[in-house]
């Protein structure tokens, strides 16, 4: 029986439990140091109507109040110190005087109001310890103690008759640890006024605390402690806080119909009123039964219910519905969640039906079918065509592994790839090799699927026989092999052709430059030839004086030195560029017109040159030279001679077209156009018919024929400029002729 009530030790106030004889049958250890001083000798008896016991305690006079509860057999006596609450004076008096003569009235009423206040403070459920001016423990009620108890730091053995013993029990419990230094605030800061704080436990326990000081004739005399466990109400308010978070977020939820019934107060959500088809507040006037009836409360199928929902304006829907309950504040609340499922049924009586259109295609398909678990790679079903390609029935072909139908060699690649599909859920294609009917090892590519069924995933596979295709891949190489000799053959026949494409305009450009040569030696030698004639009328006449030869020598010379500089001008221009370098077009325009300049004018061809530069002045001349011109932001990347030789046959042809016309004129103009740079060349020659003008770079194609035209000039210009210059060369007609326009990249600085 002692292992019953051993608890009891653990308070702070007499205790004692008492038999049917009124014997004491247990006792903790603070009756037991009472009893033990002469105290309680005629309590606990059961016709003892007194409730009020005086005792000597360490030479103080205290007063205990008696509350019995009955326990079986057994009646638990439990004594509170109220000492602190009955005045020093009637004290002394009641202890004076023989317990048979507490029947006084006056010493009854004292005693009784007191006892009242007793009863009422140790009734609180607040826990309250009041504390000596000096630190004594005056008094603490059963509601203290639990706190203090509560937290496991209580030990009977310490010193329970002084304050300070409970507030460092208090310290052990703050959350905080900051408690001592709180306190001892208040007691030098705020002891002189009434102050509250929050003191929160390790163990989740929140309670208020409010300090009260007490003064008896205006003089200090001790302090009130009570302690008010808030934490259901933080519970609560946090409870609130994220009920209504809960419910505003699933206020907006119009996928999910929700539904609460708490003390007859109903929320319901904006889907369940667009589910039910219904305003707000009928449903919060009828409840959810109203509509879905009572069965949606059942729980004997665990709270979730499939049902037929007809609407007011008469639609038909298929629900899910799903119950339960709830505790909120020791009170029950009803909840449930109602889902629209009418299209996933509808979608799942598809896939039932499609499910069996898929079996029927599955088994009378006539390519390779197959189905195995990525786990254990066991084939777990194979069609028809499966059987019959591999040579055995659906049965025994469903106990076998996929390791056994497939090359070693091939099996491990097979592996690696299942466990790509696994993480990526993506089908993929992969060959291998099988063996197939008749032990025979055939090419095969197999197209793999991750199919999800019930929670699990499988294999599916389709098996293509790709051994035929393989062998006319095979005989494809070798003729691609052939054909690629061919082609390469055809390329260096090609290009042996473009080289004599390319010779043979240099040989026409090089006759082109013979009658430049002429034209452009025929002054000075008619020079060289009037000074020698000179020289011998000035020998005749006795002219040749020191002078007369200086002069003379020195005009032939020059003309001689302009003789060798054509020839060096000739050289240069058809000397190929070895590679691409940055040019500026003006001085190439420059050094081409220095050549067939002279031909030109033999052929009274006016020739103007036109340059639009960047924040400079327009400059136009006719006199067939850029040399007025001083803007130098004209370059380009290319191939300078090259780039001569396209311009010289421009000029050309514009020359020929010429030649039948009055009005002879050739214009050369360079402008900027953005990032570009674009030179034109056009002339008054006429143009070129309509219906062939698409066609003047095609190779071979000419209108110079009976002149020996070649038909290559131009289609080797437009390879040069667009193909080994990255530009572009165009054609079209003006007015008066045609115009050639070549567009490349300008190159800053």
């Amino acid at each position: 029986m002692s292992s019953e009530f051993k608890d009891f030790d653990l308070l702070g106030h007499p205790v004692a439990v008492v038999g049917s004889c009124s014997e004491i049958a247990y006792s903790n250890k603070e009756f037991k140091r009472l009893y033990q001083a002469g105290n309680f000798k005629n309590a606990c008896r059961k016709d003892d109507s007194r409730s009020l016991h005086f005792c000597t305690d360490k030479g103080e006079i205290r007063c205990y109040t008696a509350s019995v509860a009955e326990h079986g057999e057994y009646s638990v006596w439990s004594f509170s110190d109220v000492t602190a609450l009955i005045s020093r004076k009637v004290m002394v008096e009641a202890a004076s005087i023989d317990e048979s003569k507490l029947t006084g009235d006056d010493l009854r009423k004292v005693i009784e109001k007191n006892k009242r206040l007793t009863e009422v403070v140790e009734a609180m459920e607040s826990g309250v310890m009041v504390e000596g001016e000096s630190g004594s423990l005056v008094y603490i009620n059963n509601s203290f103690l639990k706190i203090v108890t509560a937290s496991g730091l209580f030990s009977p053995e310490g010193n329970i008759d002084n304050a300070g013993f409970y507030h460092d029990i208090l310290e052990n419990m703050d959350l905080s640890g900051m408690y001592r230094k709180k306190t001892d605030y208040i007691l030098q800061e705020k002891r002189d006024r009434v102050h509250s704080d929050e003191f929160r436990c390790k163990d989740g326990r929140i309670f208020t605390r409010i300090h009260t000081p007490l003064y008896i004739d205006g003089k200090p005399k001790g302090h009130l402690w009570r302690f008010r466990d808030i934490s259901v109400r933080k519970q609560m308010e946090n409870f609130k806080n994220e009920l209504e978070a809960m419910l505003t977020a699933l206020e907006s939820s119009g996928m999910v119909g929700l539904y609460l019934d708490y003390e007859g107060f109903r929320f319901v959500n904006g889907g369940l009123l667009q589910i039910l088809g219904v305003r707000r507040e009928e449903i919060v006037r009828n409840g959810l039964t109203y509509y879905l009836g009572d069965k949606v409360y059942d729980t004997t199928e665990g709270g979730e219910h499939i049902m037929t929902y007809y609407s007011p304006a008469g639609d038909r829907s298929t629900l899910q519905v799903i119950s339960d309950t709830m505790r909120i504040a020791g009170k029950t609340a009803e909840i449930a969640s109602v889902i629209d499922i009418t299209d996933k049924v509808r979608l799942q009586n598809s896939l039932k039906r499609n499910e069996a259109k898929f079996r029927r295609f599955f088994a009378d398909n006539t390519a390779v079918m197959l189905v195995f678990e990525p786990a254990t790679m066991s084939i777990i079903d194979a069609n028809k065509a499966a059987a019959e390609y591999y040579g055995c029935p659906i049965d025994a072909l469903k106990s076998r592994k996929m390791s056994d139908i497939t090359v070693h060699n091939s099996y491990g690649d097979c592996l690696t790839l299942v466990g790509s599909i696994l993480e990526t859920r993506r089908g993929a294609k992969i060959p291998v090799r099988q063996y197939t009917a008749g032990s025979v090892v055939r090419d095969v590519e197999l197209l793999i699927t991750p199919v999800e069924t019930d929670g699990s995933v499988y294999m599916f596979i389709i098996v293509e026989d790709v051994s035929q295709r393989l062998k006319y891949q095979q005989e494809l190489e070798d003729v691609n092999k052939n054909l690629q000799f061919i082609v390469e053959e055809e390329i260096a026949k090609r290009r042996r052709n473009e080289e004599l494409l390319m010779e043979k305009m240099r040989l026409a450009e090089i006759g082109e430059m013979i009658g430049s040569i002429a034209h452009q030696w025929r002054q000075p030698l008619n020079t060289l030839g009037l000074l020698v004639q000179d020289v011998q009328d000035a020998s005749e006449f006795g002219e040749l004086t020191k002078e007369y030869v200086r002069d003379t020598v020195g005009g032939a010379m020059r003309q001689i030195d302009y003789m060798s500089r054509t020839i060096d001008d000739f050289r240069d221009f058809f000397k190929p560029s070895k590679s691409k370098e940055i040019f500026d077009i003006k001085g190439t325009v420059e050094q081409v017109l220095s050549i067939v300049r002279a031909q030109l004018v033999s052929n009274s061809i006016r020739c103007v040159v036109a340059c639009e530069c960047p924040d400079t002045m327009n400059f136009k001349s006719e006199e067939n030279s850029l040399t007025y011109c001083g803007h130098h932001d004209m370059r380009v990347r290319g191939y300078p001679n090259e780039f001569k030789q396209v311009l010289l046959n421009l000029i050309s042809n514009s020359k020929d077209a010429l030649m039948q016309r009055r009005d002879r004129e050739i214009c050369i103009s360079i402008k900027h156009i953005g990032k570009k740079i674009r030179l034109d060349v056009e002339d008054t020659g006429g143009g070129i018919p309509e219906n062939i003008l698409h066609r003047v770079f095609d190779p071979y194609f000419t209108t110079k024929s009976d002149k020996g035209g070649t038909g290559i000039g131009l289609y080797m210009s437009k390879a040069i400029i667009e193909t080994n210059m990255r530009g572009s060369l165009t054609v079209e007609n003006t007015d008066s002729g045609c115009r050639f326009s070549i567009l490349m990249d300008r190159i800053d600085n």
